[in-house]
């Protein structure tokens, strides 16, 4: 009966699975189109359509003067991979410390992290903003770093601490006996065992500081420390001049190239993490 309701059910997950990829590609698709079109194609032809010849001018005005869109991806990956590095040297500890370490406020820490991660940051965006005036940070890229770092910290402990918690205990009591400390154990034992999921925590961490827009417009007022969001924000409601659509995709497209290539090239180790998650629940 088992095996019947398989081969059932496997057909239809084949198919929504390819539903939900049609949407998610279908929107880039669009944007690549759009993006390779002069302007009169743009506001003729068809959204699927593609124009004529292939405007790669488009693409490359970017990285040129008044855009300048390369310091731009250089300052969201700055703040992307900064802000990541905080929030696992946060995290790593205080998982160890709450599951392996079993510490007796660890009902209290995962409350506290999963109500950071709750909370909507528009409540509390103009208390940073504030904060960041008040200490002589305000447009500082090290202090958009750390607030992302600490915030992302929150959701990093809550899913490390979960699947942590599952590392055999034998493991652990060996080292001990060895002669091993907390340090050598938490680096030694510990971490080679949770790298795929770290890396999991690190690419999703990576992919929500680098679309972050709201603290970025907030904290960051120059343009040269614009990150890739404020920049296409900037082109597309005319803070240089205004631009054509085809201009406007063309920048969406650019800007998501790296967070592309990143996952393109960590994907197995995704795949792993998700499976270490799931296994160890």
């Amino acid at each position: 009966m088992s095996r019947v309701t398989g081969n059932i059910v496997q057909p239809i997950l084949v198919r929504v699975i390819l539903v939900l990829a049609a949407l998610w590609v279908i929107p880039i698709w669009l944007a690549i189109v759009a993006g390779t079109k002069t302007n009169s194609e743009y506001a003729s032809t068809g959204i699927f359509e593609f124009g004529t010849s292939v405007e790669w001018i488009n693409f490359g005005m970017f990285f040129v003067a008044p855009f300048n869109f390369g310091l731009n991806i250089l300052n969201s990956l700055t703040i992307s991979v900064g802000a990541v590095l905080v929030s696992l040297v946060i995290a790593f500890p205080v998982s160890y410390a709450i599951s392996i370490g079993r510490h007796r406020l660890r009902g209290v820490v995962l409350a506290v992290c999963i109500l950071i991660f709750l909370l909507p940051l528009e409540s509390v965006a103009f208390p940073i903003y504030l904060y960041s005036k008040m200490i002589g940070m305000y447009g500082n890229q090290g202090f958009m770093i750390l607030t992302l770092g600490i915030t992302g910290s929150a959701f990093a402990t809550f899913l490390l601490s979960n699947v942590m918690r599952h590392v055999p205990a034998d493991i652990v009591d060996a080292a001990h006996i060895d002669g091993a400390g907390r340090w050598v154990t938490l680096t030694r034992v510990v971490w080679p065992l949770m790298l795929p999921t770290v890396l999991t925590v690190a690419l999703l961490l990576y992919v929500f500081n680098w679309n972050e827009y709201l603290l970025s417009l907030l904290l960051l007022p120059d343009s040269s420390s614009y990150t890739v969001p404020i920049a296409i924000s900037a082109v597309d409601y005319g803070q240089r001049g205004g631009a054509p659509g085809q201009l406007v995709a063309a920048g969406a497209v650019l800007g998501s190239l790296p967070s592309l290539i990143i996952f393109l090239f960590f994907q197995r180790t995704l795949v792993r993490g998700i499976t270490a998650g799931a296994s160890s629940g």
